[in-house]
């Protein structure tokens, strides 16, 4: 029997049918006949009205009826159903599972918490309803609805923290997981806009927490919603949560977990419209004079933020955050020249733009697709100078970058989840020097002339990616495999001009002036090359028993430019908790390869003897130059004795293996963790230059008479640390704490892919203390909320010194570069002084509309370095100069920052 549209609408929305009339989902009934008409007014009428009249007025009154019947009855058939889910603190609970069970629904309905913890349903029918709220650490939580007649009140739900019995299983799922860190360190949205950040930079505090030792060639890896990314520059409130050493031994990542940084953007919501407006001041009239200024210098900072976010349409979502940085800064130059200490402040401005904005849209109830875009455009000005830099050595710097990605998410089923990234990327980045004027370098005293820094940059890249994660019983597998093609234009006209090197002040004061050596670049500074990248993993998490679990995993990548491709990464991780106690011992083992940075490609192609040709007069090898005019006019530079720069054939990527064991005990009430870990990591192949023409040890000619220098990049150094950890997160009443101690010792006999031994014969003698070795670092951050909208938070850092180079200021073994040490030092033999520092945040908030969404406006005051500590950063290591062992650069002293956001 065919339906009408109405029984077929009913349909729809879940609500059955009877022969007499519908069935609520109570079980009464309601008659289907029209009710009768009993107002005096129409019985007034009838009894007026004639048999013609009663016959037109049949039809009006009978379409009236039909028109307000099914409005009554739709009013009736659904509503929305919505609600917002809380943590025990009050905080929103965002990605929770949330489920809508009852006998009037075919089947359940899920839904999923938005960012501010809120969840929605939609054309619920009539009946008796639970609903069901489930997140990882919580207690389930459920509660009673009733849908009917009168408009639904929102629904408030409050999680528990899940008790011992609890944690073995939320949802289906085991807690106790090997590939989990709960001594990873993660800065929520509400913790990155309430501690003190210069400038509010969203990483500024996390990266405290990594472990110098693992960072790879680059820097710290940067990854953003699953793809990695050379920099963040986003806007603060574009920003959800930043998080160090989540998932330490995945096999989806290339680097240990202390060695990078993953970042989740935000996201907007579908029950309203959200915005914020921030604003941020710094001025150098609140500040204290740095440590190594003679007067305070003039600075002052404004930042612009904006964000908007919020439904478009029943399907899609969208957030548009932008910044706006102007800097007024100064540098400090302090440097010893013929006519005495220089103290100057130099203005460096800086101008910094950023957009990013992201849309959500939900395809099906298995698909949804996100699309972000990143836009940075960042002009730097008098760059690079400062310490014993004079104000002629600056450059200007300009970067734009354009950035795309798509994210597709399928859930083909319960267990089922895949999702694929598509990323691309262009910068443009242009260094120019302010002065063409010859470059002059005063070892251990001053630098002055052009910088010789003229290099212009142009990389497009594509990424593309899919990872796989696969619930079976209990393994939970995970695999996925990626490819990035990288294209570079390069134009490098660096040190085109020429840069002279003094052993000593007294050699430049001298009549002549006698420098050291002369170096000068000449030729064809363009090149176009490649460099694309290939990766692939596997890792399976087994739940062995409730109480422990074991991940095993692989990674394999190579690289286009390196021959070598057997780069195979296995990982592996542990995780036991004796008798559901609230100790858990975790520990693993991983090996995680660097990559070889573009820029030793770059080298290669442009210094390898068929682009630019560098030209090296130097007294050690009997050509002394003279100063100022070091080539005599009509030389003719093409027949000079040239130098080269390659890469070594069948050279390797670079790796670090990592080891660590960890007990973790919970403590009191709440999510109280006490961590002491043992971390064991060794460096192997890392990368070097080293100058295979250097002359023999007692000699001053080189090999190879047709070469100054041959330069080549080597993977043949290594390093080794060993760290103990002690880490303390938690809640003690309101006081929120994040604190870490950590005792380390790092070793290796490199700085870098640009670094060459003080002998190029034996450069395992380069052996010694890292340059970023600390013994000991202590970090401490403390969030308190106040009595009457106040609040307060502190970081606290006390870090000691870091090692300094030795040198004697000479070129000792004749192979052009001047770093010879004195007889019996070691590498980095000289000891900085230590670090503390305390920056403070006192906020006031005020709600402005009292509803359920309130508006309101933060005032925030922040202070840096409030103690007004002296923290000397760089320090003179030439052991010939009258400055040797002194600091000619500061940490800023006490500076003092005001900021207002205003929230809907």
């Amino acid at each position: 029997m065919r339906r009408s549209p109405r029984a077929t609408l009913r349909a729809r929305l879940g609500v059955p049918y009877g022969r007499a009339g519908w069935t609520r989902p109570g079980g009464d009934k309601r008659s289907s006949t029209v009710p009768r008409i009993t107002s005096s007014a129409t019985n007034s009428s009838r009894k007026q009205a004639t048999p013609m009249k009663l016959r037109y007025l049949y039809f009006p009154v009978l379409l009236a009826l039909l028109l307000l019947i099914p409005k009554g009855a739709d009013a009736q058939s659904a509503q929305n159903l919505k609600g917002d889910l809380r943590a025990p603190d009050s905080s929103p609970v965002p990605g929770a599972n949330v489920t809508l069970t009852g006998e009037a629904l075919a089947q359940p309905l899920s839904s999923e918490t938005d960012e501010e913890g809120a969840f929605e349903f939609s054309k619920v029918p009539p009946g008796n309803y639970v609903v069901r709220a489930n997140a990882v650490g919580f207690a389930p939580v459920e509660k009673s609805v009733v849908v009917g007649a009168a408009p639904l009140p929102r629904i408030r739900m409050k999680l528990k923290i899940a008790q011992v019995a609890e944690k073995v299983t939320v949802s289906g799922q085991s807690i106790l997981v090997a590939e989990e860190n709960p001594n990873q360190v993660q800065f929520n949205e509400h913790m990155v806009m309430n501690v003190p950040a210069r400038d509010a930079d969203p990483l500024a505090v996390p990266s405290l927490f990594l472990q110098p030792a693992v960072i790879g060639a680059g820097g710290p890896t940067i990854i953003v919603d699953g793809v990695e990314t050379s920099s963040l520059d986003l806007p603060t409130s574009g920003v959800k949560n930043v998080t160090v050493d989540q998932n330490p031994y995945s096999a989806e990542f290339g680097r240990p977990g202390k060695g990078r940084l993953e970042v989740t953007t935000r996201r907007g919501v579908h029950s309203r419209y959200r915005g914020n407006f921030l604003a941020l001041f710094r001025n150098s009239g609140l500040d204290a004079r740095n440590a190594l200024a003679q007067d305070r210098p003039l600075q002052q900072r404004e930042i612009g933020e904006a964000e908007l976010d919020g439904p478009l349409g029943h399907q899609t979502t969208f957030l548009l955050a932008g910044r706006y940085h102007f800097f007024n800064n100064s540098a400090i130059v302090h440097a010893t020249t013929p006519a005495g200490t220089l103290v100057e402040n130099v203005r460096v401005p800086e101008h910094r733009a950023y957009l990013f904005g992201r849309m959500d849209r939900q395809l099906s109830h298995v698909h949804k697709m996100t699309f972000l875009y990143k836009f940075k455009n960042n002009k730097l000005e008098n760059q690079g100078i400062g310490g014993f830099d004079l104000p002629d050595r600056a450059t200007d710097v300009f970067v734009h970058e354009n950035e795309a990605k798509i994210l597709e998410t399928a859930t083909l089923s319960s267990s089922v989840v895949n999702q694929v990234r598509f990323t691309y990327r262009q910068q443009r980045q242009n260094t120019t020097s302010i002065s063409d004027a010859d470059a002059v370098q005063v070892l251990g005293a001053f630098n002055f002339g052009g910088a010789q820094a003229n290099h212009k940059l142009i990389e497009k890249m594509g990424d593309v990616q899919d990872v796989a994660s696969v619930l079976h019983g209990r393994h939970t597998m995970q695999f996925g495999l990626g490819a990035k093609v990288r294209y570079f234009f390069s134009e490098d006209r660096a040190n085109f001009g020429g840069t002279f090197i003094f052993s000593q002040l007294a050699d430049f004061q001298n009549t002549p002036p006698r420098p050291s050596e002369f170096m000068m670049n000449f030729g064809n500074p363009i090149v176009y090359f490649h460099q694309h990248e290939v990766f692939s993993f596997f890792q399976d998490e087994m739940r062995l028993r409730p109480d422990l679990s074991l991940m095993l995993g692989l990674r394999h990548e190579f690289q286009s430019n390196v021959s070598y491709y057997e780069n195979f990464a296995p990982r592996l991780a542990f995780a036991y908790s004796p008798g559901h106690s609230h100790t858990v011992f975790r520990g693993g083992f991983g090996i995680f390869y660097d990559r070889q940075p573009y820029l030793m490609e770059q080298s290669s192609l442009l210094y390898g003897g068929t682009a630019i040709q560098q030209i090296v007069l130097s007294c050690q090898q009997q050509s002394c130059p003279s100063y100022p005019q070091p080539i005599q006019p009509g030389t003719l530079l093409a027949a000079s004795t040239p130098s080269s720069t390659l890469i070594a054939p069948g050279i390797r990527f670079p790796y670090v293996m990592q080891g660590s064991f960890a007990m973790e005990r919970k403590v009191g009430r709440g999510q109280n963790f006490i961590t002491l870990e043992l971390s064991t990591v060794r460096g192997v192949d890392l990368y070097r230059t080293r100058n295979l023409n250097a002359p023999l040890p007692g000699t001053t000619n080189p090999p190879n008479p047709n070469f100054v220098n041959i330069d080549q990049f080597e993977a043949s150094a290594s390093s080794r640390s060993n760290s103990l950890a002690l880490s303390y997160k938690g809640q003690l009443r309101k006081l929120n704490i994040m604190a870490q101690y950590v005792l380390a010792r790092t070793l290796d006999d490199t700085s870098g892919f640009l670094y060459t031994p003080a002998n190029n014969y034996n450069p395992q003698g380069d052996w010694g203390r890292s340059d970023l070795d600390r013994r000991h670092r202590f970090n401490v951050v403390l969030i308190y909320p106040l009595r009457f909208g106040f609040q307060t938070s502190a970081i606290v850092n006390a870090w000691s010194g870091l090692p300094y180079n030795i040198t004697t200021g000479n070129d000792d073994n004749n192979d052009t570069v001047f770093n010879d040490r004195p007889p019996g030092v070691w590498r980095n033999a000289g000891r900085g002084d230590g670090y503390a520092n305390v920056d403070l945040r006192l906020s006031k908030r005020w709600r402005i509309r009292q509803k359920e969404h309130a508006h309101f406006l933060e005032v925030a005051w922040d202070a840096f370095n409030v103690l007004n500590h002296v923290n000397f950063k760089d320090y003179n290591g030439v052991i010939s100069s009258r400055t040797f062992g002194q600091a000619y650069t500061a940490n800023p002293a006490r500076q003092l920052q005001v900021s207002m956001r205003y929230h809907f």
